[in-house]
């Protein structure tokens, strides 16, 4: 006797093999699977390093508003220093 036929789980498979299939993988093909892995791991990276940049360019503009402060201070209390 064959096993009874699940009718939500077959809809819910053919679902995800159209999604996927609309990603362009093949889930019946280990290497598409595979390079589509590698594809997500790649865009995890690049934004792991856009994050870094960002915070990179915040701590530098921070800097510079510091740096410049305390110039314009100097320079207010002594304006005749360095001339």
């Amino acid at each position: 006797m064959a096993p009874a036929k699940d009718p939500a789980g077959e809809a819910a498979e053919k679902a995800v093999e159209r999604v996927f299939f609309l990603l362009g993988v093949d889930v019946h093909d280990a290497a598409s699977i595979e390079e589509f892995r590698q594809d997500l791991r790649f865009g995890k990276s690049m934004r792991k390093y856009a994050e870094q940049g960002t915070a990179a360019m915040v701590k530098v503009v921070a800097l510079l508003v510091v740096s410049g402060l305390i110039w314009a201070i100097q320079n207010k209390l002594n304006p005749f220093a360095g001339k």
